[in-house]
């Protein structure tokens, strides 16, 4: 084995053991635990995004539960597209150059600290995938199977998350515009109805569950949600700007005749990249682009920079990229190590960071007052990382947020009828407020190392005032479904208003 090659293997598995130790020290996130919950109780879909990641989970719960263990696939993530970068220009360019390439990937400080597992995971891996047999099927002037191959494994990434549409825009642009012709037009047709199973079999589950993939992203989380303008604009630039780091900015910039060049000859890999960045700018102008909006296209940067870059630059961009990553690790570890009355100016952070690392000490308080009683929290987030740390069933009682709302599908109030409750709340007039759904009721505080919660402590649970009120608020804010849409079953309205006629949302 040659040096580069040597050291590439050494970068990787420096990089794959510290990304498992900060698996395994970083404390649980409530998306986290309401994934891993996905995985606990196994369905054919899920209420906020397709159900990829929740498969995933369920056969990884099979061996155990730690959360190192179930953030492993992201911890892997990284490991394998580094490699793959390394593999698929090993034998087309120079392998130093190859080898450099993928340690950049590896060391990027967003792929660093990249160890919670998410819906993000399973996409980012099939898009990466299926660009990849994508770029096979161009290079091989017969036979189709690569395009269908392509469009499997988009079809997978489309069941991960919806942003795989993009990815599948962006295929056919580059095959119909900038790279026409009759093979390209046939192998985009046969891609296309790869992908047709996948996206029948999402339509089929959501027009039997109230359509809640399409309500969540479509319509309930942009309700309030930023509209976006000029600053949102320069926030998205300084993110990409960040993500991309300085020394790659700069010889970007000295080598862009290089790579406007491949541009203009239609690089598959630019492209894939680029035009995802350009309608990403153009959406900054009417809504909050997130950093993990970026990341499923990331890594094709990454396989054009062994022809942008010679020797010397990807090697003083690795270095670069040591010791800027190295500086996140560090401050990870200071949060983590800091005293948390430190946060205490930043109430709901600081209660988050306390419950995420000790739901224990909270559970031990609550407990007692459990005993033959429903319990449950105000927040799919303290449900799920209970319920996580437990194995007992937690409610999300209340209105709750429009994130998260795989409870509302999970629990059935009117088996709850009569029964006692033992709910945690964040803020002590949500006790108050929902105590009068009860026969009786007390209120009790939750101490754990400087954050409060409250407890209610309900006995008689009232099903029927509870519907009529905060049942029917969540009905109208979450559940008036698409005008335009056909729906089966939908198991709200059948299981709490089956004589009321759907409601449906306005024409835009």
């Amino acid at each position: 084995m040659n040096r580069i090659r040597r050291n590439f293997y050494y970068v990787l598995a420096a990089v794959t053991l510290l990304k498992l130790v900060l698996a395994a020290i970083l404390p649980l996130t409530g998306d986290e635990a309401y994934f891993f919950l996905w995985g606990k109780y196994l369905a054919l879909g899920y209420y906020d995004h397709p159900p990829m990641v929740g498969w995933w989970l369920h056969l990884l719960l099979y061996a155990g539960q730690a959360d190192w263990w179930l953030r492993l696939p992201a911890v892997l993530l990284t490991s394998f597209i580094g490699w793959s970068i390394y593999r698929i220009w090993r034998g087309e360019i120079d392998e130093s150059r190859a080898a450099l390439a993928g340690m950049l990937y590896l060391l990027m400080p967003i792929d660093i600290i990249d160890v919670l597992i998410s819906t993000d995971t399973p996409l980012i891996l099939f898009s990466f995938l299926s660009a990849w047999a994508l770029h096979r099927a161009l290079a091989r002037e017969s036979g189709y199977r690569w395009f269908v191959y392509s469009g499997l494994l988009l079809g997978l990434a489309f069941l991960s998350k919806y942003f795989a549409v993009l990815l599948g825009v962006t295929y056919g642009v580059y095959l119909l515009a900038i790279k026409p012709g009759r093979r390209n037009a046939v192998g985009l047709l046969l891609l296309f109805l790869a992908v047709l199973p996948f996206a029948a079999y999402n339509v089929w589950w959501n027009y039997d569950h109230c359509w809640d993939n399409i309500l969540f992203n479509l319509y309930n989380r942009q309700v309030g949600s930023h509209e976006g303008g000029w600053s949102d604009f320069v926030t998205y630039l300084v993110m990409v700007l960040y993500v991309l780091t300085p020394p790659l900015l700069w010889y970007g910039w000295r080598t862009r005749r290089g790579w406007f060049g491949d541009l203009r000859r239609g690089d598959l890999f630019g492209w894939l990249w680029l035009l995802p960045m350009l309608l990403f700018a153009g959406l900054a102008f009417i809504a909050r682009i997130g950093l993990h909006w970026v990341l499923a296209f990331y890594p094709f940067l990454f396989l054009l920079l062994p022809r942008w870059l010679d020797g010397r630059q990807l090697r003083r961009s690795v270095q670069f990229n040591v010791g800027f990553s190295l500086l996140h690790v560090a401050a990870i570890v200071a949060v983590l190590v800091l005293p948390y009355g430190l946060w205490k100016n930043h109430t709901v952070m600081h209660y988050d960071l306390i419950f995420g690392a000790h739901p224990e000490e909270f559970w031990q308080q609550m407990e007692p007052y459990a005993t033959n009683s429903v319990v449950g929290t105000d927040d799919y987030i303290y449900s799920a990382i209970l319920e996580h740390q437990t194995g007992r069933y937690f409610i999300v009682m209340g209105d709750a947020s429009k994130y998260g709302r795989q409870d509302d599908i999970q629990s059935d109030f009117r088996t709850f009828n009569g029964k006692d409750m033992t709910v945690l709340f964040y803020a002590e007039k949500s006790v108050l407020l929902y105590g009068r759904y009860f026969d009786s009721y007390q209120l009790h505080e939750i101490h754990v190392r400087g954050a409060i919660g409250y407890l209610l402590v309900g006995h008689g649970f009232h099903y029927r005032a509870y519907r009529d009120e905060v049942l029917q608020r969540i009905r109208h804010k979450f559940y008036r479904l698409p005008w335009f849409l056909p729906c089966g079953k939908c198991y709200f309205y059948d299981r709490y208003f089956p004589h009321q006629q759907r409601e449906r949302l306005p024409h835009r």
